[in-house]
Order: C-alpha cells, then sequence, then structure tokens
C-alpha cells in the first residue's frame, strides 16, 4: 500500500503528574531525516523513539514536537546546590557581624542565583517514560494513517495516468503499424529514383537487403513491447506492502528511455505528437510519484 510522505499526528496524555502532547510533520526527503524538538532532560531516550519512527517509516523529512508540562515537583530534575548556599549565607552573616549590622537572610534571592541551581539533565521516572513512549506510537498511529490516506488518492490519480500512458503506447503501436509498409515503399521508390538518375546498376535484392535494415532502424517495436512492460510492472507495485516511491521513481526513468528512443526512431508526425503527449503525461506521473515513500 501506497504512502505519502507529507502528513500531519498528533496524540496526548493527562495523568495525575503531567499532561503531554506530541506532534508529528512531515515532507518529502529522499531519506529518512528525523527532527527533534524535546526538552534536552528527555534527550537520553530520543534514539529509543528513533527507532518507534523507523518501524513506520523509511522516507521523509520528519519533525516531532513534544509539549510536556509537569504537575510533580518531585519529577523535575532540578535541584537546589545546598552546600554552596549554606556556605554563601555563613559568609554573609559573618560579613554582617564584623560590621556591627543586623543580618536577616533572604532566601528568595536566591532564586536568582544561577549557580546554585543544578539540572541533572535526564528525567528517569519509568512512569513518565512509558506515558511518552506509548503517545508517541499513537501519535505515529495517527500520522501514518494520513499518509495511507494521501497514498491511496495519488494511487487513484497515478493508475489512472498510467492506464493512460498504456493507451497512447498502443495508439503509437497501431500508427506505426499502418506506416511501416508505406515508409518501406517510400525509401525504396527514392532509392530507385536515385539510382535511375545516376545510371548505377544495383542488385535487386541487395537493394531490398539495405532497404530492410534501413527499415528496422526506425522500427520502434522493441521499445513499445518494453514500455508494455514496464508500465505493467507499475501497476504490481500499488499491491506491495513495503515502501514504493523509489521503485516507481526507476521505472518512469526507464519509461522515459525507451518513449525518448521512439520519438528519435520515428519519422512520422502522428507518432511525434503522441511520444510528445505520453511524455508530458509520464513528467505529471513522476511528479506525483515524488510524494510517495
Amino acid at each position: 500500500m501506497p504512502r505519502s510522505m507529507t502528513g500531519y499526528g498528533r496524540a496526548s496524555a493527562q495523568e495525575k503528574n503531567w499532561a503531554l502532547t506530541w506532534e508529528i510533520r512531515s515532507l518529502n526527503n529522499r531519506h529518512l531525516d528525523l527532527k527533534w524538538k524535546i526538552p534536552p532532560t528527555l534527550y537520553a531516550h530520543q534514539k529509543e523513539w528513533e527507532n518507534e519512527v523507523k518501524a513506520v517509516a523509511s522516507r521523509g523529512g520528519v519533525e516531532l514536537f513534544l509539549g510536556l508540562k509537569i504537575m510533580n515537583p518531585e519529577l523535575q530534575s532540578l535541584s537546589l546546590d545546598t552546600t554552596m548556599a549554606a556556605s554563601m549565607l555563613r559568609e554573609l552573616g559573618l560579613l554582617a557581624a564584623s560590621m556591627g549590622v543586623p543580618h536577616t537572610p533572604d532566601l528568595n534571592r536566591l532564586l536568582g542565583i544561577s549557580a546554585l541551581w543544578k539540572d541533572s539533565g535526564s528525567i528517569e521516572n519509568p512512569e513518565l517514560v512509558q506515558s511518552l513512549t506509548a503517545t508517541l506510537r499513537q501519535a505515529l498511529a495517527d500520522w501514518d494513517a494520513a499518509r495511507v490516506r494521501e497514498g491511496l488518492a495519488l494511487e487513484e490519480d497515478l493508475r489512472a495516468r498510467f492506464a493512460r500512458l498504456g493507451e497512447l503506447v498502443e495508439e503509437i503501436r497501431g500508427l506505426a503499424a499502418r506506416t511501416a509498409p508505406e515508409r518501406f515503399a517510400l525509401l525504396q521508390e527514392r532509392v530507385g529514383k536515385l539510382l535511375a538518375e545516376s545510371g548505377v546498376q544495383v542488385d535487386p535484392d541487395r537493394m531490398l537487403q539495405e532497404l530492410a535494415v534501413i527499415s528496422d532502424r526506425i522500427d520502434v517495436s522493441e521499445e513499445l513491447t518494453r514500455l508494455d512492460i514496464h508500465l505493467k510492472g507499475i501497476d504490481g507495485y500499488f499491491s506491495q506492502t513495503e515502501p514504493v516511491g523509489r521503485k516507481l521513481d526507476f521505472m518512469v526513468q526507464e519509461c522515459f528511455r525507451e518513449i525518448n528512443t521512439c520519438g528519435n526512431k520515428s519519422q512520422n508526425t502522428a507518432i511525434s505528437q503522441l511520444v510528445v503527449s505520453f511524455k508530458a503525461e509520464l513528467e505529471k506521473c513522476r511528479e506525483q510519484i515524488q510524494n510517495l515513500e
């Protein structure tokens, strides 16, 4: 089932001691590029969460936002350096005593002294980490469902476009089959006229052999057969479970190569016009495929 690389997902959890929300947004990217916007105290769990994302996606630029509010102060990783604070207060008391002035410490001033506050750098509460991981999985499921919905819409559009390409191949084949005898007869007439004007005698069998070689060089039946094979192969990719974006992109490149050869070999205006229409429709397919994982 094809998935779009673009999507949005969201999930929230409300517990007694915390409230959290995960938001996931993604755009097109050739590789899986994860950008995390989470509190630094949770960096230790980022690798574990990366594996959760990789289990769902293989391509795309993915941004993950975490909003976390902790209501229980015991879960905060912040602590006061009581040793340093006591030392500072003691020194201030000694200074006040030496100057003969009363000293009543204002503990509120400690809030503004950043050197007294320490951050352990991580939150190690197992219940909180479990809640974060479970909610991330919910957000990933919501995000993946959005990608599937968009992928199905892209599949429907691409199937219609590839069906049209198949019709164009049949039109080119029919036109080429009708015009092949005419081109051979025209070549034979022109060569015969040139030989008559020059007075050169040529073995008729040899002339027919050379004309057949020239006619074969402008024949596009092999290219059309390979285009049929490519288009049928493309149709089969839509039923695969693994990501198909890169496979489809490769097959489209192969189709471009074959149709370009048809255009170069063809010496028929009507066929050239069909080739142009084919390439225009194929370019639209390639643009749509760029959105698939």
